[in-house]
């Protein structure tokens, strides 16, 4: 038996390519067929589950893979449009979700700070920090309505950000503080229309008021603080069209005061609800003084007699609009 192994080992440890192992089967031995070493090379990088690996196999096939591996490259269609379209497509959007949009990457947050696109806003009956009010009129708003809404304080801040493109401004029956809403009238000067419908006011918001040369139409309804230092500067808009001081809660000196003195070029007045506080003479005075008028309400003011009303008809010849419901005594 040792004698047949000490053969087979003399023909492996020859340097011949081919070895004879003819007679040698019965001992269990056969010859592996030759393969070629680039084509097994070749099927192990094919064929990774191989249990066949040569040391190092392992890392070079991953390293393999990795540089064969196709990368996926996103392509954003929207980098090859032009600037003035994506506006054109951000104005079909709602504010709620271009203020989304504003967190997907810094050109599109450059673009939906455009003042094109928050040239309008009307966000009525919400609840927001005063921070965050701040934070939308600094994109140069032009329109702003917040009525019914709650405006509440964080960390005592007040506006401090000039607002000359805010035209048009509704705060009716928004839950502001004073002393914020004298901050945001502060920080306007070209105001053409203001609507501060039940707000309580003092004298500093209508000095700021008045600041406003271009007022045109003014909305103080069932406001309440107006007394004749504040009626004194609402008095002083020479260009003053439109006055609402409808159920406004005032002394009655504060309404004589302010009928006797009305803006004569004053167009349209509303004075209703003011019950027993305007006489006949009060009427008699103001038709008197303010021929331009266009449109007066005088509704719920059970003192008024038909001897104004025959004062308003003979002086009034532009009139085309008289109110006068629950006047009880015409």
């Amino acid at each position: 038996m040792n004698l047949e192994v000490s053969r087979v080992n003399k023909l492996t440890s020859r340097n011949s390519g081919t070895m004879n192992l003819s007679g040698y089967e019965d001992l269990g031995v056969s010859l592996l067929k030759k393969e070629n070493s680039e084509v097994s090379k070749r099927s192990r990088y094919l064929n990774p589950n191989s249990t066949i690996w040569p040391m190092g196999y392992g890392l070079v096939t991953s390293v393999y893979k990795y540089k064969h591996k196709k990368r996926i490259v996103n392509h954003n269609q929207f980098d090859g449009l032009p600037e003035e379209l994506m506006l054109y497509i951000f104005k079909m959007l709602d504010k709620p979700t271009l203020i989304k949009c504003a967190f997907v990457c810094k050109e599109w947050k450059r673009i939906t700070y455009d003042e094109s696109l928050w040239h309008s806003l009307n966000i009525p009956c919400r609840r927001m920090s005063l921070m965050t009010l701040d934070n939308i009129l600094r994109r140069n708003v032009r329109f702003l309505s917040i009525s019914h809404s709650n405006i509440y304080v964080d960390n005592g801040h007040l506006f401090e950000t000039l607002l000359p493109k805010l035209q048009y401004l509704d705060v009716s029956a928004v839950y502001i503080n004073v002393q914020i809403l004298n901050s945001l009238l502060n920080q306007c000067s070209n105001l053409v229309k203001l609507s501060l419908e039940n707000c309580r006011l003092n004298q500093a918001c209508c000095q700021n008021i008045e600041r406003n040369t271009k007022l045109k139409v003014l909305n103080l309804s069932s406001t309440r603080g107006l007394d004749i230092c504040g009626l004194k500067s609402i008095i002083s808009l020479k260009n003053l069209e439109e006055l609402n001081v409808s159920w406004a809660q005032m002394s009655d000196d504060d309404v004589h005061f302010l009928i006797s003195n009305m803006i004569p070029t004053i167009k349209c007045l509303n004075i209703s609800g003011f019950l027993k506080q305007i006489a006949d003479y009060d009427l008699i005075s103001l038709t008197r003084r303010c021929p331009q008028l266009i449109e007066l309400d005088i509704s719920d003011n059970l003192a008024i007699t038909s001897d104004s009303l025959d004062c308003i008809l003979q002086n009034q010849p532009n009139l085309k609009v008289l109110s006068m419901s629950r006047c009880y005594n015409i």
